[in-house]
């Protein structure tokens, strides 16, 4: 099958195509300016807390987590920032620019959904399964693992293709992604199917989590709730929100997909095209927001600079939500109840003298 939007189309976009694709590019600036912006001041932070705390000072796994998806999230920005020359030309222009803009685009958004995948899994393991935290070495092993799949999924795809003489990453009408005749059967397997795949077990995973925290919080009713450990329930219920803006993200754009997947003949009004990218591309400035919400210790408080919570996530992952009335806390290296998951409950092996911050 031959690519039916051809190797050249400059000149052909209408002025309201090369609005909606504008406002695409609007929005990766903004993505890219939060993510950066985030990415140097936690890497500030870092530096300033490993100068505070000495060499025990170290991140958190979730920490490591997040800095990954920024990166992923800073890709896909970068691939629709080049829709510039696009709309300059009024049109796409096969070439390296436009197989760059590809690559940028599958591995972004690919990367987003395998990050996604791995923080629903330890924020499910850990509050519902009652795992440890994993330590750094895991998490940077399972960081490096999802690169390499990423990498290697995107440039052996196209390096296949391109020793074959055929084109991969082209014209897909208003920007260049995998093209036609690969465009359904590759863009399924690498990168929408595991758009559904993470969507769907991240619903799975966050229900039993939000279940989890609400059978707590009854149970905790009649309970002292110390301020710091009613923060960590709040945090680990603003987890709950990753899935949320995923779901937001990616359903327009996966139901534009799947329309142009089965009907390419009559694809999808470009309104609709151009919201739903415009969606996908605000990814980083929510991730970045959300990132920021939910770490309490990104934001410095004067007096503050040991934030109770700066162990890292371990505490909220515990689940020390209540504590009894009359329970004194110095019996608190007494086990508590199965049943109620109090003060000290659920505390991750090791315990060594490393800190961690997020």
């Amino acid at each position: 099958m031959v690519n039916p939007y051809g190797p050249d189309t400059r000149g052909t976009f209408s002025f309201g195509i090369r609005l909606g694709l504008l406002f695409e590019v609007q929005a990766a600036c903004l993505s890219a300016i939060c993510v950066v912006g985030l990415l140097v001041y936690l890497g500030w932070t870092a530096i300033r807390t490993r100068r505070q705390r000495g060499k025990h000072a170290l991140p958190s796994h979730l920490h490591v987590l997040f800095v990954s998806l920024l990166f992923s999230d800073l890709l896909h920005s970068i691939g629709s920032i080049l829709n510039i020359p696009w709309i300059r030309d009024s049109g796409v222009l096969e070439g390296p620019l436009c197989t760059a803009q590809g690559i940028f685009r599958q591995m972004g958004d690919t990367g987003v959904a395998l990050e996604i995948l791995a923080i629903a899994v330890f924020t499910w393991g850990v509050i519902v399964r009652g795992w440890s935290s994993p330590s750094l070495k895991t998490t940077f092993v399972i960081v490096g693992l999802i690169w390499i799949f990423v990498i290697l999924i995107t440039l052996v795809s196209y390096g296949v293709h391109k020793a074959a003489g055929q084109v991969y990453y082209g014209n897909t009408r208003y920007w260049c992604w995998i093209r036609s005749p690969y465009s359904l059967p590759d863009g399924i397997a690498l990168q929408y199917g595991w758009f559904w795949l993470t969507a769907a077990i991240n619903l799975v995973l966050y229900i039993s989590v939000a279940v989890t925290l609400l059978k707590s919080k009854r149970r905790c009713r009649n309970a002292q709730m110390p301020e710091g450990q009613r923060s960590l329930q709040k945090i680990a219920f603003q987890m709950t929100w990753y899935p949320i803006i995923y779901l937001i993200t990616i359903t327009p754009m996966s139901i534009t997909r799947l329309w142009i997947f089965t009907n390419p003949e009559h694809p999808p009004p470009f309104a609709a095209t151009a919201l739903a990218a415009v969606l996908l591309t605000l990814s980083g400035v929510f991730n970045a927001v959300l990132f920021s919400i939910t770490r309490p210790t990104l934001i410095p408080q004067k007096g503050h600079d040991h934030d109770p919570t700066v162990g890292g996530l371990r505490s909220i992952y515990t689940l020390e939500f209540c504590q009894r009335p009359d329970e004194d806390q110095r019996s608190s290296k007494i086990p508590p109840s199965p049943e109620t998951p109090c003060h000290g409950e659920g505390t991750s092996k090791g315990g060594g003298t490393d800190e961690t911050y997020v």
